[in-house]
């Protein structure tokens, strides 16, 4: 029951405020201490990926221990402030109300013109975006959407579901760990090896569950004909809301894309589909929504028949 509560508060905080840009936050702390960890370990260990396994196990000690102590607080001033220390955590740890209203901006962005539809979709993605024609900007958006959808939203609620506070927590550090250092470059390549393997083992099962929660209900049955879809993208899980998304809206997502200044051509999903239109963006954030609910709807009713069964 306190878990149910401190849900409903993590979601109506995130719905009602987003994520306000002034408030501390657990991304803005994990990124404080993975500078300083990366300085001191580097000095101490080199780029390796020992340094590596070792950072993140100090910054997810750090944030968890931090975690405890506040919790241990809230418990001496009552079990009220234990469910409302877990709802904030909740809160920080899920970006749907943000995800959205970034996806939506790249829409209203191409209304004004597709220079500033540019600009807006620079926002959620890395690759280059001044040479992108409209369906280059409406297909980085849905997949952008996609794919975070899970990272943002599908895994810290499983993991939550999963092992509560903690769960979430430590499944939001990895993620924001993976996302400052598990890059391929020559900075990260051995210093991030730990952390992007760790993020990759966290959504292995969360991203194949967002692929279902994308889905028609009758569509359920068939999710493993996305497999070959899903395979094509560099991500053996980001492939999978993707794939997903692409079948569902009846377009094709990845093939064109500007990289370094240079037009790249990955691989398609859903080949042979007609290219995204401004329309299928918002159609997107409509199916993510429904996603959302879905996933709300599971935990509920996976905590209703635990306690069933063991009461």
């Amino acid at each position: 029951m306190d878990y149910a509560i401190a849900l409903g508060i993590g979601v109506a905080l995130d719905f009602v405020f987003g994520d306000p840009r002034k408030m501390p936050h657990i991304v803005k702390w994990v990124g404080a201490l993975a500078v300083a960890g990366e300085t001191q370990l580097v000095r101490l260990l080199g780029r390796s990926v020992f340094a590596g396994m070792i950072l993140w196990a100090v910054v997810v000690l750090v944030m968890t221990a931090g975690y405890a102590v506040c919790a241990w607080g809230a418990g001496l001033i009552g079990d009220w402030a234990k469910v409302l220390l877990d709802g904030l955590l909740l809160f920080q740890c899920i970006a749907y109300r943000d995800l959205v209203k970034h996806v939506v901006a790249v829409k209203s962005g191409l209304d004004r013109g597709l220079e500033e539809g540019r600009r807006r979709v620079s926002w959620i993605v890395g690759r280059d975006t001044e040479q992108m024609e409209e369906d280059d900007v409406c297909r980085a958006a849905i997949e952008s959407g996609a794919e975070n959808l899970n990272d943002a939203v599908v895994a810290p609620l499983f993991w939550f579901a999963l092992f509560g506070p903690l769960g979430a927590l430590v499944f939001r550090v990895s993620n924001t760990l993976d996302a400052m250092v598990g890059h391929r470059t020559a900075r990260f390549e051995r210093l991030g090896k730990a952390s992007a393997r760790i993020d990759d083992l966290l959504n292995y099962l969360p991203a194949r569950l967002c692929c279902l929660l994308l889905l028609k209900v009758s569509e359920v049955r068939c999710w493993r004909r996305l497999r070959p879809d899903a395979k094509l993208h560099p991500s053996f899980n980001a492939g999978w809301p993707e794939a997903a998304m692409a079948q569902r809206l009846g377009v094709v997502i990845g093939g064109r894309m500007y990289e370094g200044g240079k037009l790249v051509q990955t691989a398609e999903m859903n080949k042979g589909a007609r290219q995204p239109k401004r329309a299928d963006i918002l159609r997107a954030t409509d199916l993510m929504g429904i996603a959302y609910a879905k996933c709300l709807g599971l935990i509920l009713a996976g905590w209703i028949v635990s306690w069933l069964l063991f009461n």
